[in-house]
């Protein structure tokens, strides 16, 4: 080995002492830093145990209270409310023959027609008339020049626009004698004309004040209809699949059972296209019956959730978890007298009736608020009404020797000696039919002899209105008509619309009447008005085309746990229940409080 290696393997040897010794010391300080700095301080750990024990505990009670606090105030802002989903179902009365609306004569046929079509304008809960299908209806000084115009966001439910030509096509059906539709609008003289898809113009042959009150019926659509007959319309598959602008959509019609077709089931589906924000409800189911007692049946075993067809008495069977509300509204129950029956063509026979019913008898179990002797009600129009002759049997048989006629044994018989036979109409309905059996007793105590036709409107047959209604097949109906939002009765009332195309029903004609409605509807002026009305209410007192009998009163009965219309509405038809549908609700579930 030379010397270079020697001297390299010495000067490795001590770096390598120096090394072990410097691990050596760094050993020996981390060792005594070690015992200082941690060994010697857990004794300090168990002397402050009992401290750091609570400290400890306190921290969990803290943690729990927080929790628990939590959970409270989450539940205090969590509440039951009604949300969206769930389905509703009625009970309605009378089958359905068309889904038409403007074929519309039972109660379902109208309630059906409400939940599928939409009108041009309809009350609101406030029983004043507002826009529905018309965006905005304007008029010139005159009045004579009327402009309504569509809402641009309308489509049918099957998808098509709605526009002015299905307006101007649905008034030219109704218009259509062979079309025979039961929409009581007269547009005859009033011309009619498109100014754009969403604006149509009618030009009236005089002033109409109100003419906007005529407005509110259904719309149908011509492009499904337009290429039928108008004649043939009725008998149309529309009759059966309908495409509307309602709140709900048909899915399907189901007879109840193959041997009564008068029981069906209508499902209904929301209408996704409604103009309106959509249904909360998912489904509305239709169930009609045959009668009063199957209806009650069907409530009270919670078969629906509700019905409007039932009477005070009738719904007063129900359960008592049933809630009823009593609502009155703006139609009433006359007894119509034919004046071109040979048996009522003389006023003085009308005035004899007139006198000669003893009306407190013929409303027993009426209430008092709902007694009615005029065709305008006060709540239309604030009038001062014509005194009518009380009741006085001897002054009433009087008159009926005045006109011409005699008594054999209390019987009144004709020149020939013939007994002269009334015969009185009426629908088979609870109240209605309960009016017109003692409204006939007390002509039998005058001397008529009367024939009493109760009208069964499940008879598949033929309906009511078309059998005796429209051909005013009697000489007295007992009927309940809707007097609307204004106070105008030149549609009930006006000669134009005696016969069977108008709804006149006791086919009164004088001249100055019509006079009195045509100038209340002309002038603009509120007081000409009421003076115009008071002047007709006179003539009608004195004519007796008819004879009010009461008021008419919705009582929806329907389970507590739903969301309906705000028994405080103003309703001026039964089926204005529905002018907010899309709130109603039928489900609950727990939803966040606002704070």
């Amino acid at each position: 080995m030379n010397k270079k290696q020697q001297k390299s393997g010495r000067s490795k040897e001590r770096v390598g002492r120096r090394v072990v010794l410097a691990a050596n010391e760094f050993n020996e300080r981390a060792g005594k830093h070690f015992n200082e700095r941690f060994v010697r301080r857990l004794e300090n750990i168990r002397e402050v145990r009992i401290w750091v024990a609570e400290w400890a505990l306190l921290v969990l009670i803290v943690f729990l209270l927080a929790v628990v606090q939590n959970n409270w105030y989450g539940e205090s802002f969590e509440t039951e409310a009604f949300v969206k989903g769930g389905e509703f179902s009625e009970a309605t009365l009378g089958k359905i023959n068309s889904m038409n609306p403007l074929y519309a004569t039972t109660s379902s046929e109208k309630t059906l027609a409400r939940l599928l079509f939409a009108n041009l304008v309809a009350p609101d809960s406030t029983g004043h008339l507002k826009n529905e299908l018309a965006d905005k209806i304007t008029a010139d000084d005159a009045r004579r020049v009327w402009t309504v115009k569509l809402r641009n966001d309308l489509r049918w439910s099957d998808g098509e626009q709605i526009k002015a030509d299905d307006v101007i096509y649905t008034i030219d059906l109704i218009a259509d004698t062979t079309a025979k539709t039961t929409i009581s609008v007269d547009f005859a003289n009033v011309k009619i004309k498109k100014k754009d898809d969403l604006t149509v113009i009618f030009t009236l042959p005089s002033s109409y004040a109100d003419f906007s009150d005529s407005l509110e019926f259904p719309i149908v659509p011509k492009h499904i209809l337009g290429d039928i007959s108008p004649a043939l319309v009725y008998e149309s598959d529309f009759s059966t699949h309908p495409v509307g602008s309602g709140p709900f959509v048909l899915n399907a019609l189901q007879a109840a059972n193959a041997t009564n077709a008068s029981l069906q089931t209508v499902y209904l589906n929301r209408n996704e296209k409604y103009f309106k924000k959509m249904t909360k409800l998912d489904n509305f189911t239709l169930k009609t019956y045959e009668n009063a007692q199957q209806i009650k049946d069907a409530i009270s075993n919670a078969d629906v959730i509700a019905t409007a067809e039932l009477s005070k008495s009738e719904a007063e069977d129900l359960p008592g978890s049933i809630v009823r509300n009593n609502t009155l509204i703006n139609g009433g129950a006359f007894a119509f007298l034919n004046t071109i029956s040979s048996n009522l063509s003389n006023v003085k026979i009308r005035q004899a009736i007139q006198q000669g019913v003893d009306m407190k008898k013929v409303r027993e179990n009426i209430d008092d608020s709902q007694i009615m002797d005029y065709p305008i009600l006060q709540r239309q129009e604030d009038l001062k009404m014509p005194k009518l002759a009380g009741y006085d049997l001897d002054a009433a048989k009087k008159l009926i020797v005045d006109a011409g006629l005699k008594y054999q044994e209390d019987k009144i018989v004709d020149k020939t000696g013939k007994a002269v036979t009334l015969n009185i109409s009426v629908p088979q309905r609870d109240v209605l039919t309960g009016v017109a059996e003692r409204f006939g007793e007390e002509l039998k105590k005058i001397g008529f002899e009367i024939v009493l036709n109760v009208y069964d409107e499940s008879k598949a047959s033929s309906d009511f209105f078309s059998a005796v209604v429209r051909p005013r097949d009697y000489d007295i109906l007992i009927y309940e008509v809707d007097l609307g939002v204004s106070a105008d009765p030149f549609v009930y009332y006006s000669s134009l619309q005696a016969g069977e195309a108008g709804w006149n029903l006791s086919n009164y004609s004088n001249s100055l009447a019509d006079d009195a409605l045509i100038s209340a509807r002309m002038t603009a002026s509120a007081k000409m008005r009421k003076t115009k009305y008071e002047s007709f209410l006179k003539l009608w007192a004195r004519d007796v085309p008819s004879i009010g009998l009461y008021q008419s009163t919705m009582i929806y009965s329907h389970m507590a746990n739903v969301h309906i219309y705000s028994e405080n509405s103003e309703l001026t038809d039964a089926l204005d229940r529905f002018s907010e549908i899309q709130n109603w609700a039928s489900r609950k579930a727990s939803v966040n409080m606002t704070p």
